[in-house]
């Protein structure tokens, strides 16, 4: 993918940012799946939405959590987050991922299986949900959200963007 610059030359995205966006349209919207920590967070007119993208190989979850915070897409998220004092290191993403630790950022562990992780930010009113399931393919990586009283906290003119950005943090994993 390119783009003319200021001078009329063209020049090129970063190769992570076009294979990014190459691959964003493997990534589809699905429903939130029964059963699944996500679903069971919070009220049930509260906000919530998944995401998954099918990945060849087996894939655990301490691999996903690693890819997911420490990709590419992740990164500008990680800066703002480190300029307010609220980042996340290298070996704070490797402790999560482990399940070495209960926090990551802003967010803090509400539950976690083999399979799936949910992670809460009270100060953003908002949750974070990471699932693998096996595939005839390979792996199916499950991401979503949960926005608490979407109504009342002016989320809902976010969630357009939101949905966007989710499918390319999926995309970067």
């Amino acid at each position: 993918m390119e783009r003319s610059g200021p001078s009329g030359a063209t020049i090129g995205l970063p190769v992570k940012t076009g294979f990014i966006l190459a691959r964003m349209g493997s990534v589809r919207a699905i429903a939130v799946p029964e059963g699944s920590l996500l679903a069971g967070f919070g009220g049930p007119d509260d906000y919530r939405d998944a995401f998954c993208r099918e990945v060849a190989g087996e894939v655990s979850l301490e691999q996903f959590i690693a890819r997911f915070y420490a990709g590419a897409a992740f990164r500008p998220e990680l800066l703002v987050l480190g300029l307010i004092g609220r980042g996340a290191s290298s070996a704070e993403i490797k402790a999560l991922a482990r399940g070495e630790s209960n926090s990551i950022a802003v967010w803090q562990v509400v539950e976690r299986t083999q399979s799936e992780i949910l992670l809460h930010s009270k100060d953003t009113g908002t949750a974070s949900w990471l699932a693998v399931k096996p595939s005839s393919s390979g792996t199916r990586l499950l991401f979503g959200s949960w926005v608490g009283h979407v109504g009342q906290s002016g989320w809902r003119l976010m969630l357009r963007p939101h949905r966007f950005y989710s499918r390319v943090l999926l995309a970067g994993c």
